[in-house]
Parts: C-alpha cells; structure tokens; sequence
C-alpha cells in the first residue's frame, strides 16, 4: 500500500514537473526577443511598421539600437504618426547608455525648441557631452561654436581643438574649417602650407569649399608657388559640384584670361550659373558682359536685373558699383520694361530665400545599424546574440553575462583575440556572423 501510495506520488511530481516545463517552454516562447537585424532588413524593405513593432519590444528591454531607431521612425513619420516629443524621449533614452548621435540630436531639438521652449544653455550641455562621447559631429559643431562664439566664449584655440578631433574621425567639414584657422592666422600662427595640407585632406572627403581654396592658394602663391593651370583645376572642381563661388573665380580665370585664353562665353557661362545661387560678384559680373555683348548677346533687361541684385548684396562696395550700374541701364530702359525687371528681381529673391529656409532644416537621423552608431560594447553585445552566445540587454554595458558570453564565443569559434571589447576582437565576431550568413 505504501510503495502504492509513493508511486502514485511520483506520478504527481513527474505530471507537475511535465506542465511546469511545458509552462516554462511556453513562457521562453513568449518572451523570445525579436532579431535587430531581422527588424532592419525590414525597415530597408519599407515595412516600417514591422520594423517598429520590433524595435519597440527590442527598445523597450533596453536595447540602445533600437531605442535610437525607435527614436529615428517618430522623428521622421515612419511607420507611425510623426511625434518629435516621443522621439525626444527615446533619444533621451540612447543617450543615457552613451549614444553620442542621440545626445547630439537632442541638443539640435532643445536649441530649435522643438519640443516645449528652445533651451540653448540645455542644447549646448547636450552638445558638449555628445562631443566628449566621441560623437564626431557634435566635436565639429562644438568647433563651430567655439569659433563663431555661440553660446560660448570666443576661442578659435578651442575650436581648433575640438575641430581636429572631428577631423581624425573624418569629418571633412572639420578640416576644411581647421585649415581656415591656419589659413587666417586665427588661434595658431597663419601657416598656408599647414592650411593647405588640411584644405587637401577635406577636399578628399568631397568638400568644395577646401577646393575652392586650394584653388585660391595657388592663384595667390600662398604655401605653393603661384600656378594658375592648378588654380583652374581646382576652381573647376569646386564649380562642378555647384559651389557658387568656386564657380565665379572660375569665371574670372576665364574672363581676365589668367591661365587659360580669355574666353567671355566660357566666363559668362560660369558667372551665370554662380548669379543663380545669389552670388554678388557673378551678378555684377554677369551684367556687365550682357551690358557690353561680350559672349552673350547684349541685353540690357536682363543686365539691369542682375544689377538689381547684385546690389543688393552684403558686400557694400560693390553694391554702390552695382547700383550705379543699374542706374545707368535703366535710363535705356522704355515702356514697362523696368516693372519687367523689378518682378524678376523680386521672383529671384524670393526663390532665394525659400531655398535658404529648406536648407535651415534640422536634419533628421535615419535607422542605423549598430556600427554606424560607434558604440563598441553594443556592436559587440548585439554580434553576441544573434551568434547566440548572449541573451541579455543589448545596452552598452559590461557585465557577467556580457564577458561570459564573449569568453565562450572566443572559445567555441576559435578566435585568435583577447575576449575583450576591442576593434579586433568585433572584427573577429562580425567575421564569424557573416560567414554564417553566407
């Protein structure tokens, strides 16, 4: 009786043994997170719907990619109604574990007062921490801040600082302005060779302005010997990629015929295009080759109305040139040919103007994938899981289960690098990741 007493006990103990495992199988099913990469492949496919409905679960177990690209879809209106205040939380949220991009893109929100009233002191505090996290942009903007004095002090040494830091990381923006520093003599002795080796290391990475000024060293013969075929190159380069003013010192070369014959058709070709984007000296420029015929037909309307706008341009000198240009012109002027004129001015100005609005826009971030964010212990933890060593918080910190997990995955794969989060040992992992994929 008693041995059937004790076995029917057993029977017991193995049924609630059998549902408990089968309760906790269930439960492991339902708390299964969803794969980040699975979740990016969807947003690249355009289902941002799917893509948020994955990242939020991701998001909100702590997964600092996924909380910025939770961030990212409501800034932009993907998948979800546009809402700057919820992107502004889950910004704020990355950047609490580190995320410099995020920390860089509140203080863009805060200064814009974008959510509740513009906050420049919060916005400069936000930048400054981005900068210090190593956030290559927020390092270049504090640059700026630093040399245009906004928010701040003053302090071209300063900016030089935070501008080469950005440049290591490069930021061609950062060493096009490092090398204007050089260039002027501003916070470090004026040094056209140095300003020069900079403004080419910024015109590599695509910056016009740098080729602009390469240009403009060597037209001069500053820190190089004075070379107008190597000036025309690299004004050409500039105006090629439509910057104005490269395109209107291309013009000049032609138009004095430093370098290259003088060719007005060529000049005024370039002078026109640069006129276009409110260049002051291409406007005037402009006018005078259509007043005088010179590569152009000569067109006095249509040298008045250049005139017009060129003399309203910042430069005031050759505004009153201008001025006085038009001036004459319109005396040649009948009928309603100046009415003509002044509504072309003014549609000129105004296309100007709402251009220059469109390009005042904060921009806004879109998804990334772990690597762009530069978060090394993230891309590590998130190669981890989906390897299927980890299966803890993707959130940027290092803990047991974090170095447990890259010990048995530098074991179990062969790994000739420490276990330790280092550039080598997330090569090692993202090599290993996508030879499965393979």
């Amino acid at each position: 009786m008693t041995g059937a007493l004790r076995l029917a006990g057993l029977v017991q103990v193995a049924v609630l043994l059998g549902c408990l495992a089968g309760s906790l199988a269930l439960k492991a099913q339902e708390t299964a997170l969803p794969d980040f990469f699975a979740a990016f492949a969807a947003y690249e496919r355009g289902e941002f719907k799917a893509a948020h409905k994955m990242w939020l679960v991701l998001a909100n177990h702590g997964d600092v990619d996924a909380q910025f690209n939770i961030a990212a879809l409501y800034d932009n209106g993907l998948g979800v109604e546009r809402n700057v205040e919820k992107a502004a939380l889950w910004y704020d949220k990355a950047a609490a574990r580190n995320v410099g991009p995020a920390e860089l893109v509140l203080a863009h929100i805060l200064r814009r007062g974008e959510v509740g009233v513009a906050d420049s002191e919060q916005a400069l505090r936000r930048l400054r921490s981005a900068a210090h996290r190593g956030s290559a942009h927020a390092q270049f903007e504090l640059g700026v801040a630093y040399d245009w004095g906004a928010g701040v002090t003053q302090n071209y040494a300063t900016a030089a600082v935070w501008y080469e830091k950005a440049a290591a990381q490069g930021v061609a923006e950062a060493k096009y302005n490092l090398a204007t520093l050089y260039d002027e003599g501003l916070g470090a002795p004026k040094d056209h060779a140095v300003a020069l080796a900079w403004y080419r290391e910024a015109a590599r990475g695509g910056n016009a302005m740098a080729e602009n000024n390469i240009g403009n060293l060597y037209e001069k013969g500053l820190g190089v010997a004075q070379n107008y075929a190597l000036a025309i190159e690299w004004y050409a380069r500039a105006a090629k990629r439509g910057l104005a003013i490269g395109q209107t010192n291309l013009a000049i070369m032609y138009h004095l015929g430093h370098g290259v014959a003088r060719d007005f058709k060529e000049a005024a070709r370039w002078y026109r295009s640069a006129a276009g984007q409110g260049e002051q000296t291409a406007q005037n420029s402009l006018g005078l080759l259509l007043a005088n015929g010179l590569g152009v037909a000569r067109n006095f309307i249509e040298a008045t109305q250049w005139f017009l706008l060129a003399a309203g341009g910042p430069d005031k000198v050759l505004a009153l040139r201008a001025s006085n240009n038009s001036r004459d012109l319109a005396a040649q002027l009948v009928g309603d040919e100046l009415a003509t004129v002044q509504a072309a001015v003014d549609s000129h100005n105004a296309a100007l103007k709402s251009a220059s609005k469109l390009g005042a826009k904060r921009r806004i971030p879109l998804p990334v994938t772990t690597q762009a964010l530069g978060h090394r212990t993230v891309t590590a933890q998130r190669l981890l899981v989906a390897l299927g060593y980890y299966d803890g918080a993707v959130d940027g910190l290092i803990g047991p289960l974090t170095l447990e997990a890259m010990e048995l995955a530098r074991r179990k794969e062969g790994l000739e690098v420490a276990a330790k989060v280092s550039d080598e040992f997330i090569t090692a992992l993202d090599q290993v990741y996508h030879g499965r994929s393979n």
